[in-house]
């Protein structure tokens, strides 16, 4: 396995609202985008949630009726949904955040007679900017990357048509509802505490299918010191099918100063949660590569590596960590310092710590900074 590469990749996370906000067209790419991927969608011939219903919905109105009881404050509900794509909206995107994609529940909620209607017009929007970017990952892994995007958003819709179908407790929230009451949208799964699950063992079997694995790893606030934490997540040993060489690519959510390594055969994820209050979720992507090559390296690890230890302790110039890239890649990085800008991330102090304390191995280390320089993360 040593030549397993590991990637660090931004987050994409996946946003469902409920609001009323005015409708605007999806540009040509978007349009496009979602025609490719729904068409791929229902090729996939995997397991997972049926959500016909949503689907439904971008083509013709999903009608659901239903009677109350003779003792409700109400005495029949009509529930009437479509779905249309709609332009991404920008403004939805939260700090240190990356979204996927977006859908939402808009309802007009009329009651008359004892008769409540609901007229919801909902939107789905897919980020295309994000989709459509290879983010430098294997094109295969970033086409189930994708898949998994628009099956989450389907899967904030199909929830709630459940809830309105089912004989349960939105029904009878419904049935008794008053005028000036809201309506419940939790159904629809906001907190993805129904969808995350869905999403990965959908996200697995997609994975599968190619030969490759995903692994979920789960860290709950009580498992941090105030937000922070540093984990093992797997054996390199237990996926031999990779000991011909590989690359591990990392998505997740709620998590902030992401960084990940290998050293005597585990792979270990440090971070921080951005909520304290929330856990944090990782999937790594395993994937084969066969177009990979081990970076070269034109200066001697030992020298870097004492470099990388003064550098990470407070007894090296940001300078001298810069000179030390490019002696061991050979490519010469911008130097932030001078803008004034924190070019550097900051979990990379830590990684540099570990190896200079032999914590992880130099294949590990070299191959991280070969990735941080090609994709401009060190800038």
């Amino acid at each position: 396995m040593k030549n397993l590469c590991l990637a660090i990749i931004a987050l994409l996370v996946t946003n469902s609202a409920s609001a009323y906000a005015t409708y605007e067209p999806p540009i040509k790419q978007e349009t496009s985008l979602f025609g490719q991927l729904l068409n791929q969608f229902e090729q996939v011939d995997v397991a997972k949630k049926d959500v016909a219903d949503v689907v439904q919905t971008f083509g013709k109105p999903l009608v659901i009726s239903f009677p109350c009881n003779s003792n409700d404050t109400n005495n029949f509900v009509v529930a009437v949904v479509t779905t249309r794509l709609a332009r991404f909206d920008e403004t939805q995107v939260h700090e240190d955040q990356v979204i996927g994609g977006t859908y939402t529940w808009n309802c007009l909620v009329t009651t008359e007679a004892g008769k409540v209607t609901l007229q919801c017009n909902n939107e789905l929007r897919l980020n295309s900017d994000i989709l459509l970017n290879g983010t430098g990952v294997d094109p295969a892994v970033h086409q189930v990357e994708n898949e998994v995007v628009l099956y989450h958003e389907f899967l904030h819709g199909q929830l709630m048509i459940d809830a309105i179908k089912s004989l349960g407790t939105w029904r009878q929230e419904i049935c008794n509802k008053t005028p000036q009451q809201e309506i419940d949208y939790t159904y629809a799964d906001p907190d993805h505490k129904i969808i995350n699950p869905l999403q990965s063992k959908f996200a697995s079997e997609l994975m599968e299918e190619k030969g490759d694995e995903v692994i979920t790893k789960s860290i709950l606030p009580n498992e941090t010191q105030n937000g922070y934490f540093a984990t093992t997540v797997f054996k390199i040993s237990d996926y031999p099918q990779f000991r011909n060489g590989g690359e591990v690519t990392l998505r997740a959510v709620n998590m902030d100063d992401t960084g990940f390594g290998s050293a005597n055969n585990i792979v270990f994820l440090n971070g921080t949660l951005v909520d304290k209050t929330e856990p944090g979720i990782a999937w790594f992507y395993i994937y084969s590569n066969q177009t990979s090559k081990t970076p070269q390296y034109s200066s001697n690890p030992l020298w870097a590596k004492r470099v990388a230890g003064l550098w990470a302790n407070g007894h090296a110039a940001d300078s001298d960590f810069y000179n030390m890239v490019q002696n061991l890649t050979g490519e010469q990085p911008a130097n932030g310092e001078a803008s004034g800008e924190k070019a550097i991330p900051g979990w990379i102090k830590n990684t540099a710590s570990w190896w200079f304390e032999g914590k992880i191995d130099d294949a590990t280390f070299l191959h991280l900074i070969q990735y941080l320089v090609s994709n401009r993360i060190i800038s």
